[in-house]
């Protein structure tokens, strides 16, 4: 299955990309694995839970020193669910202290706002795609095709941007354990890792609601 797939959505996308970068080969998902994202994205389980479950189950794995070829998503099943329970727990627990939960757009420009304040006053690209995000998330109803696109154009700046070192560095990561071979879907990968990265490191939010 190719992640890069435009005809599917930004939700399916992004945890197809981070359990293929936390697997590594083969770089491809079953149709195990495409019907375990259905049913998240079905339940509307939030994305950033699934990304912290998927990333529960493979920390697990390499805390026990087991491999992670031929995991499928159906192991990190278990663990979103956990994940889901916390995040249900912990929304009751602000409905209750602190009033009405805020919706996910208003999460969505904080985050935004506090990214667009903290760039460099030279890094005007950004800038001019992060106000164009919140001009967005003004609206009743935000184009979340819309925010998708911004939150790829920041992708396609960032990686233009990387150093030699930092793609190489990432390209080393991921060739761990693949005794050489440079199997298809590695550059994903490495693109994946290195934007990942320069996001955290400049504290540069994504706008796409599938976040919040």
């Amino acid at each position: 299955m190719d992640t890069e797939d435009k005809g599917q959505s930004g939700y399916y996308q992004t945890i197809a990309r981070e359990f293929l970068a936390r697997r590594g080969a083969p770089f491809f998902l079953s149709p195990r694995d495409q019907s375990a994202i259905a049913s998240w994205e079905s339940r509307r389980v939030p994305l950033r839970v699934v990304l912290e479950g998927i990333g529960r189950a493979f920390d697990g794995l390499k805390t026990r020193g087991r491999g992670t070829k031929g995991i499928s998503l159906a192991h990190c099943d278990r663990q979103v669910d956990d994940a889901l329970a916390q995040h249900l727990d912990r929304s009751a627990g602000r409905r209750n202290t602190a009033g009405p939960r805020p919706r996910k757009k208003d999460r969505a420009r904080r985050e935004v706002e506090k990214g667009l304040h903290g760039l460099a006053p030279d890094d005007r690209e950004i800038a001019r795609l992060l106000e164009a995000a919140l001009e967005i998330l003004d609206a009743p109803k935000p184009d979340e095709a819309a925010l998708e696109r911004i939150d790829s154009e920041v992708e396609e700046l960032l990686w233009g941007r990387a150093t030699g070192s930092e793609k190489g560095a990432a390209e080393a990561e991921a060739r761990k354990g693949l005794r050489g071979r440079r199997p298809e879907g590695i550059e994903a990968m490495i693109r994946r890792q290195v934007v990942k990265e320069l996001r955290a490191g400049r504290k540069i939010p994504h706008v796409s609601l599938y976040y919040y």
